[in-house]
């Protein structure tokens, strides 16, 4: 269907190359050029010069890291979205967008994507969690614990579905997202472009409330839990110096998480402001989405440079310099 003749548009603003598809499909590109081999170095350096003293990090960091990687596909290969807020619309300029694959459910998987890296985050603060002897309540058990986030994952697959399933009428859906924003760039009016939401819905809203929320709300419990422990609670069994590496550790843990996190905020504060204010500016929708899809180069660097023996095994190969084993005394947890 072609969508200027069943709205008639008047409109006649002029955009610069900055509100343009083109200017975001390049930008993803170019991400993606210096983000897909980085990612696939670390894939290599995690599983190969993990060294012994941090093996049960290990897959930790690996499913943070392949959940970092799959968001990272989906806004610069996969689905490469050019969203149109404050209404929750747009099309994708991605490979899946190419091979015909609906927009509803490209955004989808995106939306999943998102809850996925949350759930890694609460493993990554879980393993931390587990590590403390003084810690009674945790999860014992490798089965409990992978029967545990196997749920997780599909809580966080089922408590999105109901509001992609629904497939509403999109010529009204088009014409309520004009009232919003009368005048936006040629691309809504291209076949593609797919409206997700009625401005009124509050099921989405509930939804993400219950995902999102119970996410964080786990993230907080274990990482409150194992700080209490750390910082509170006395135990004899356990040395001042393997405390103070505990402590050390979870602030890298913290310290990999917030950076890519804090690119993800910051777009996401913007929709927020948009959709309370109505306020429409593609040049700016092009540049949060810009913004969010670098959190996958920013969460490598931080996997590869805030960990010592990963730092250490890029730094020798980029000076072509041994660098000194240090020698690791044997401890109850892991050490960096």
């Amino acid at each position: 269907m072609t969508w200027p003749n069943l709205i008639n548009s008047t409109c006649r603003e002029n955009y610069t190359y900055f509100d343009s598809s083109d200017y975001l499909r390049n930008a993803y590109h170019v991400t993606a050029i210096f983000t897909v081999p980085l990612s696939i170095l670390t894939f290599y350096i995690i599983l190969k010069k993990t060294p012994s003293r941090m093996k049960t990090m290990k897959v930790p960091l690996l499913i943070s890291h392949a959940s970092s990687t799959n968001l990272d596909l989906m806004f610069t290969v996969y689905s490469a979205p050019y969203a149109f807020f404050p209404t929750a619309s747009g099309k994708s300029l991605g490979v899946l967008g190419w091979l015909g694959v609906g927009v509803r459910w490209q955004a989808y998987w995106g939306h999943f994507s998102v809850m996925m890296l949350g759930v890694s985050f609460i493993i990554l603060y879980e393993n931390r969690q587990s590590q403390i002897s003084t810690v009674k309540f945790k999860i014992q058990r490798k089965q409990t614990r992978i029967l545990y986030f196997a749920c997780r994952y599909l809580f966080s697959f089922v408590i999105l579905l109901p509001f992609y399933i629904d497939g509403s009428d999109q010529v009204v859906l088009r014409k309520s997202v004009l009232k919003q924003i009368p005048c936006p760039t040629i691309e809504f009016f291209d076949s593609q472009t797919y409206v997700l939401l009625r401005p009124d819905e509050i099921l989405p809203l509930f939804s993400n409330i219950i995902g999102f929320g119970g996410i964080l709300a786990e993230i907080f419990f274990f990482l409150f839990h194992t700080v209490y422990h750390l910082t509170m609670v006395g135990n004899t069994s356990t040395s001042e110096t393997t405390k103070k590496m505990q402590r050390k550790f979870l602030k890298i843990v913290s310290l990999q998480i917030s950076i890519p996190l804090i690119a993800i905020a910051l777009p996401v504060l913007f929709t927020l402001y948009a959709g309370t204010m109505s306020y429409y500016n593609q040049a700016a929708n092009n540049n949060a989405m810009i913004i969010m899809a670098n959190h996958g180069l920013l969460s490598t660097c931080c996997t590869l440079f805030i960990y010592q023996p990963y730092r250490d095994f890029i730094m020798r190969k980029l000076t072509g310099s041994p660098v000194e084993e240090i020698p690791v005394a044997t401890i109850q947890v892991i050490s960096l």
